[in-house]
């Protein structure tokens, strides 16, 4: 009998929808699944005198599911572009000696001879900023950019101080992942390796994504699937031997978390008990005569929302719940090896807010809900910036 601590999760980005391409799978790093293969069925209604029934009849068919698992750098990047019908951005990679400094008046980076406007970068981007040594490094960091000219980068939060660029060599670094149109699907494979089984689901298309930070705990994310077909075998659907998961460390709410701002404001650390994001793409099987299961998968829009609990103190973030103010949110993570990745909904709404005492000695808490809109400045509802150490 099988074993789930035997059982293993592999993945396969598709061409075409529903094809698995001729290619190696990658293993999945993961907590739990709940894939599967729903068919649904039509019991003959045909009258005959002994009261037995004929026939139960394969109507209708669906792959679908849930992949949970637990944040480390690199191991999700697939899911988390498929979730937002995206690609992630050519990376950033500047690296000059002796032209860029920083200005704190100016709030940027500034340059002789260094076009920031060919080097990729785009305007709402998280970069980190490296090389800065005439300061002790007071003025490397994480930076969203505001404003993109040939030798200027306009930068937020402003660089700590001054700081000429003679003598230092300094790093500007970064990969954009933004909501986009393109849909895309995997090939994911169960494979119960005591009993040498594999399940294969085709076509699968991510259809929501979650993350959770919560005080105390991992960083916890799902994504769920819906897709075409499945098929059972003796060998895997990939070619050759897979390639294996990313080694980096779980990613966690203590001390991976580098900050979270509100409003481009940084929360103290002893604000945010818990925050949690959602993207729902609202798909939908397409059935049709002469087919058992979907012959495509529709899209819906791409829909952002989430909740966020913090320590009561003041009344900004209800008042703005109150008023229906337009507030931002971003939070960035980063495992111990300076692997990282900045989660940014640029323009929010809160849709709930709930300021309640409770009972008796207990923390007063102001829980609040809301809805991540599409930002002007940058186009997208979410962006997520990743950051190899």
């Amino acid at each position: 009998m099988a074993d789930t601590s035997r059982a293993q999760l592999y993945s396969l980005k598709e061409s075409v929808w529903g094809t698995t391409p001729a290619a190696a799978m990658t293993q999945l790093r993961y907590t739990s699944e709940s894939l599967g293969y729903n068919i649904s069925n039509v019991t003959s209604n045909e009258v005959r005198s002994d009261r037995q029934i004929v026939d139960l009849i394969q109507v209708g068919a669906e792959a679908s599911g849930n992949v949970d698992f637990e944040l480390s750098y690199g191991a999700q990047d697939a899911f988390l572009a498929g979730a937002l019908f995206s690609d992630w951005g050519t990376p950033v990679a500047v690296s000059v000696s002796s032209d860029i400094a920083a200005s704190n008046s100016g709030s940027a980076f500034t340059s002789s001879s260094t076009d920031f406007t060919a080097a990729g970068i785009v305007v709402g981007q998280w970069l980190r900023v490296s090389g800065f040594a005439s300061s002790s490094g007071a003025n490397d960091g994480y930076y969203r950019v505001t404003s993109i000219a040939a030798n200027s980068l306009g930068v937020s939060p402003a660089p700590v101080s001054d700081e000429a660029a003679a003598g230092l060599t300094v790093d500007l670094t970064g990969a954009v992942l933004r909501n986009g149109v393109t849909e895309s699907s995997f090939t994911l494979e169960k494979a119960f390796t005591d009993v040498g089984k594999f399940i294969a689901f085709t076509g699968m298309v991510a259809n929501t994504l979650s993350l959770d930070i919560q005080t105390g705990q991992v960083l916890r994310g799902s994504a769920s699937f819906m897709g075409k077909a499945a098929a059972i075998g003796d060998a895997s659907v990939g070619t050759g031997p897979a390639t294996a998961a990313s080694v980096n460390d779980v990613m966690n709410a203590v001390n991976n978390i580098g900050e979270v701002r509100e409003g481009g404001v940084v929360l103290a650390g002893t604000v945010l008990r818990s925050l949690s994001v959602r993207v729902a793409n609202g798909l939908r099987g397409i059935q049709a005569v002469g087919a058992l299961g979907n012959v495509d998968i529709g899209a819906g829009r791409c829909t952002v929302t989430g909740s966020v609990s913090i320590y009561f103190s003041d009344g900004a973030w209800y008042q703005k719940y109150l008023a229906g103010t337009q507030t931002s949110l971003s939070f960035r993570v980063q495992d111990g090896d300076g692997n990282a990745y900045v989660v940014s909904l640029p323009k929010v709404k809160l849709t709930g807010g709930r300021v309640q005492a409770g009972g008796n000695d207990r923390d007063v808490m102001a829980d609040f809900d809301f809805q991540a809109l599409r930002d002007p400045d940058t186009g997208c509802t979410i962006q997520i910036d990743r950051f190899a150490a």
